[in-house]
């Protein structure tokens, strides 16, 4: 039997003409993951991901940019390691903009969680990606989520229901996305409420219980 851990893969697999595929997905354990209702929403927002060109790290950057001009209390957090030298460039562009961007580098994740709670949008700016765990726990900590909208993200997030998607490279999108949440207390619970339930099936609880009748 084949596994695919995501239904991007799947189907990838499926028209590649391999047979026998079990779609069993990636895990969190939801009981490490404090949901946190936010009943006031700031244009605060948190990025968590490798610094590499495939994940577009500049284009938060760019965002940041456009709303700190709109929001002076505006705020970015970045969180992840160097992986092929897009960090200096990213802290070159902070700087050269004159932007308070807080780096952390790479941290635990019970350290990231925690920062977290500071936080009130999450935004994933990657130009290919499958099924980024960091969306899904930042789905799990009550982040909503606005993401371009690429590879598996098809597939794990629906527009407008458990998201707000833009198309690749596309800042002015994504910096209205930002805006049109922060302006729609409504939107903002609907997001959060609808990806609270999707986690659910990503809990190892669950999930579990597919790879023991698999292996049965």
């Amino acid at each position: 039997c084949n596994v695919a851990p995501s239904a991007y893969l799947l189907e990838a697999f499926s028209n590649k003409g391999y047979a026998t595929i079990e779609f069993i997905p990636n895990t969190i354990e939801l009981e490490n993951y404090p949901f946190k209702k936010r009943e006031q929403i700031k244009p605060r927002l948190l990025w968590v991901r490798s610094f590499a060109s495939i994940y577009n790290p500049g284009m938060a950057i760019e965002v940041y940019r456009s709303l700190k001009n709109e929001f002076p209390d505006a705020a970015l957090c970045m969180v992840g390691p160097d992986k092929d030298g897009s960090f200096e460039k990213v802290r070159q562009m902070a700087n050269k903009a004159k932007l308070d961007v807080r780096f952390t580098g790479k941290l635990s994740k019970k350290d990231w969680i925690k920062i977290s709670e500071q936080y009130d949008i999450f935004i994933n700016t990657t130009h290919f990606d499958n099924t980024p765990v960091s969306v899904i726990e930042a789905m799990a900590l009550g982040l909503p989520i606005v993401s371009t909208n690429v590879g598996g993200i098809t597939y794990l997030l629906e527009d407008q229901k458990t998201a707000l998607l833009v198309s690749d490279c596309d800042t002015l999108a994504m910096i209205e996305a930002v805006k049109k949440v922060l302006s729609n207390k409504a939107l903002y619970d609907q997001l959060v409420h609808n990806a609270q339930n999707l986690v659910q099936d990503f809990d190892w609880k669950k999930v579990k219980t597919k790879w023991n009748t698999l292996l049965r």
